[in-house]
């Protein structure tokens, strides 16, 4: 009884919403100016302008810095009156991220699970990613709905830049790390992906997305993700509780390995004070 009493309190602040937000984080669409998202296991961003975020995973790669800039860029209003595009806007967007990873390479749990041997020297760089989306609703906006159906499709290009040339450690050959340090030692990667957003109900969305990264132009070798979440706010939005599984699944050095991985997160909204005006004049409330 406890515990049925305790699930009804926490479905009652998302009980009666028209819907849930869709969650901007895998689309064009950019966090509102001025709101603070801090999350537990993913990014962390601030609307640092009008369509513009910056966002970092410190806690979740805290031995990998790293910070990026996200920026919605163009919206393209739909031209025809009838057909699929009547009426829909398409969002452009692109994102841009630094990482440092030296940290993690040379940090000694790594080292000693036999990832990377002690006596390499490990490559000290700055990868950069650059990414481009575009997001459309599948079901328009009305007065009535929010609109539903958000798909984006995305690519982009990682590589290095190198800050010492006396590197010499090989890749890491495990499904998480193996594209990501393959891009330190002078080959890039691309990659192409679609996300769906989904209302399910009122109160609960669901993501599922699919990820084909390739190294080298000429795919040496390749690796893809699917990911499947659901997610849903509480307490007047500022409180969003995700969960699911990622699977991964690719070569590493032409030999097939997979791997199934559980998801969740937790991320609170710090949003700024509205002001009242008027009689009082300006009051933050």
């Amino acid at each position: 009884m406890k515990k049925k009493l305790l699930l009804i309190l926490l479905l009652l602040p998302i009980i009666g919403k028209s819907q849930a937000p869709f969650q901007s984080r895998p689309t064009a669409l950019t966090i509102n100016q001025k709101t603070f998202e801090f999350s537990l296991f993913s990014q962390s961003r601030y609307g640092f302008a009008k369509n513009t975020e910056v966002y970092s995973s410190v806690l979740e790669d805290w031995l990998l810095p790293n910070i990026g800039i996200k920026r919605l860029w163009y919206t393209k209003p739909a031209k025809k009156e009838t057909g699929f595009f009547a009426s829909r806007n398409i969002y452009f967007g692109s994102l841009h991220t630094f990482d440092y990873p030296k940290m993690f390479f040379d940090f000694p749990t790594i080292q000693k699970r036999g990832d990377i041997s002690d006596t390499c020297i490990t490559p000290s760089v700055i990868t950069m990613k650059n990414e481009i989306r575009a997001t459309i609703f599948l079901k328009n906006k009305t007065s009535c709905s929010e609109g539903d159906f958000l798909l984006t499709l995305r690519a982009g290009l990682k590589n290095s830049f190198k800050l010492n040339k006396n590197a010499n450690m090989p890749p890491i050959t495990k499904p998480l790390w193996y594209r990501e340090s393959v891009v330190c030692l002078d080959t890039i990667v691309w990659f192409v992906g679609a996300d769906l957003d989904i209302h399910i109900t009122d109160r609960i969305n669901l993501l599922v997305d699919a990820d084909f990264y390739s190294v080298d132009w000429n795919v040496k070798d390749w690796s893809g993700e699917n990911k499947i979440f659901a997610y849903g706010y509480l307490y007047e939005r500022r409180i969003l509780v995700q969960a699911g599984v990622k699977f991964l699944y690719g070569t590493i050095n032409k030999d097939f390995d997979s791997n199934l991985l559980p998801m969740i997160d937790f991320s609170y909204f710090f949003k700024p004070k509205k002001r009242q005006t008027g009689l009082w004049g300006n009051m933050k409330i």
